[in-house]
């Protein structure tokens, strides 16, 4: 039997950015209306939104395709 119900990837990819001049590594979500919603894997820092009015200051640097290290 195939599960179908996962069959497409996350709509989440992680990216190096930066934002205002400050590089980090997030997960990326588009959200409705061209925003996006900005996630850490580390609890330390809360998620964020970039408002369209706001991409001004966004510039993606490249996307992460691997972790390499150990993670805690």
């Amino acid at each position: 039997m195939v599960d179908r119900t996962n069959r497409y990837p996350k709509q989440e990819v992680v990216f190096l950015l930066l934002v205002s001049g400050e590089r980090r590594i997030r997960r990326v979500q588009r959200l409705t209306g061209g925003a996006l919603y900005l996630i850490s894997d580390n609890d330390h820092y809360q998620p964020e939104m970039i408002k369209p009015q706001d991409m001004h200051d966004v510039e993606i640097l490249g996307r992460c395709e691997i972790r390499i290290g150990r993670v805690v």
